[in-house]
């Protein structure tokens, strides 16, 4: 597999630097994960989005999914009509976005939704994503895929989770969010982790490397590192656009 990360950026895409997508791929598959604000155009710089075997979306968050509008106004009105494309997504986001198209008719003329729970797999081509959920609200998936042996986990957005831990477990590379600034305080939002966290859990999980992403435009990324460095003794990196992993 390789991982192409889209964009990074937590809770809004600055100049430069979109929010959150990364494209995965087989030989034969290829997987728009998350569609965050300014990744349909990084898309569009590795391959034609009509050609996509299928998109994943975590959760109903603007930076995680808006951009998905592009890729429909592609294939709804574009000049080459495509079969729909499997969308996977958690329960109720299908016909939330679908209300900001004018209904569900339309919207789903162009994609085929799969709505996906704890502990469900889906074969997509040459991938088995399997997901759970995490400790984030609204409902927000975390995709394990595996192919040919090597498996990419996606924590999506998460605040510390024993079960999104357990599914990690020994996977070839964990691609976690890191949206806090350390230390944790009272008043830091449960549901999103500090590069502390993210290194504990990639730890715990026994992963063989770590890459960050989500971390917020005003948390520095070196300190980020540092401090998830501080809990897991493996490989981590950031997740900065245009950046290329194999897995």
């Amino acid at each position: 597999m390789q991982l192409v990360v889209l964009g990074s950026n937590g809770t809004y895409p600055t100049a430069g630097r979109p929010a959150s997508g990364y494209l995965v791929s087989t030989f034969d598959t290829t997987l728009w994960l998350d569609a965050g604000p300014g990744t349909y155009l990084s898309l569009c710089g590795e391959m034609d989005p009509r050609d996509l075997s299928g998109v994943f979306l975590s959760h109903r968050h603007p930076d995680h999914c808006t951009d998905v509008f592009a890729l429909y106004h592609a294939l709804a009105y574009g000049d080459r009509r495509v079969p729909p494309i499997p969308v996977l997504c958690p329960e109720g986001l299908a016909d939330h976005l679908g209300k900001l198209v004018g209904g569900s008719s339309a919207w789903r003329s162009v994609f085929d939704f799969v709505t996906l729970a704890t502990g469900e797999t889906f074969p997509l081509g040459s991938m088995e994503i399997a997901v759970v959920r995490t400790n984030h609200p609204p409902p927000t998936l975390a995709p394990r895929i595996t192919s040919a042996g090597r498996s990419f986990t996606y924590t999506a957005d998460t605040g510390p989770c024993e079960e999104l831990e357990s599914h990690a477990s020994g996977t070839d590379l964990l691609l976690a969010e890191a949206s806090l600034g350390s230390p944790r305080t009272s008043d830091s939002f449960p549901h999103h982790m500090t590069g502390s966290e993210a290194g504990s859990m990639a730890c715990r999980a026994g992963v063989r490397r770590l890459m960050l992403t989500h971390i917020a435009p005003y948390v520095d990324p070196q300190r980020t590192v540092m401090e998830a460095e501080s809990e897991f003794d493996g490989t981590v990196s950031i997740a900065v656009p245009g950046a290329r992993v194999s897995v």
